[in-house]
């Protein structure tokens, strides 16, 4: 439902969230592990929220020629992210995880499984627009490749986890359950609807994050690597998906979130 009682002054407000990478031993060690492990889901969560909040941002009529290539673009981009967020990612989890996390590892197994279900619809939409993905011959955008760095650099599972289904997926969930998602105008229904059949996954996909993270949460130094982790990835895709939603036809009004 909508919230009525947002003025303009809020709806342009910058969203401003702790930047627990800052925080110092005492402060971070204030909470218990699953009180961290829920301001971590809902730091990103409100990033989602306010990034694809269609109030946010002002519609500029395109033409039909320049909105084409820049949706098939997006497409080719998640299609990427599908492939490699959604397995190498969590083919590394599983090969850095204890031998006796068995099932979790088989609960990642499985998501690798969705994740390329999730590239195959991408590939079927841009056969729509008489395009291919070609995850060989893509090129990717300098702000992607930092935010594969992220995830390349992380030394643990579950510092992979806080760049990726503790930051990516939940960012991602706000496209389908936030009322005002700006894809809901910016898609077709045949790609939204499309969009709200790879999001029916998501939910256990961040239940494999949320335990990740529980499992190295309980030192200072491990809740400063998560949150180092999620803060560089976030802040990376931010500024991707904000360039992604301008091509597509608007422009924003609202600065982006920041972590202070």
């Amino acid at each position: 439902m909508l919230n009525t009682q947002n003025s303009p002054e809020t709806l342009t407000k910058t969203l401003t969230e702790p930047a627990y990478s800052k925080w110092d031993a005492e402060k971070l060690m204030q909470f218990s592990a699953n009180e961290y492990m829920q301001k971590l889901y809902h730091r990103a969560k409100n990033i989602g929220d306010d990034l694809y909040d269609d109030r946010g941002y002002e519609f500029i009529t395109l033409e039909p020629e320049a909105y084409k290539e820049a949706l098939v673009q997006y497409m080719r981009r998640r299609a990427w992210s599908e492939w490699y967020f959604g397995t190498v990612a969590q083919a590394r989890e599983i090969t850095l995880l204890a031998e006796d996390q068995v099932n979790l590892k088989l609960r990642l197994a499985r998501q690798i499984q969705d994740e390329m279900r999730h590239y195959d619809v991408f590939a079927q939409q841009l056969r729509r627009y008489n395009a291919e993905p070609k995850i060989s011959e893509f090129v990717l955008p300098p702000i992607l490749i930092q935010m594969q760095k992220v995830q390349v650099e992380a030394e643990t599972a579950s510092e992979i986890a806080a760049a990726n289904q503790f930051a990516g997926e939940i960012v991602l969930s706000s496209m389908t359950d936030l009322e005002t998602s700006i894809f809901k105008r910016l898609f077709d229904k045949e790609l939204m609807d499309a969009i709200y059949d790879i999001e029916r996954d998501e939910p256990p996909h961040i239940a494999n994050g949320r335990d990740l993270i529980l499992l190295a949460c309980e030192t200072y130094e491990q809740r400063h690597r998560l949150a180092v982790a999620q803060e560089k990835y976030l802040g990376y895709m931010m500024q991707l998906h904000v360039t992604e939603i301008i091509k597509l036809g608007c422009r924003r009004v609202k600065p982006l979130p920041v972590f202070e």
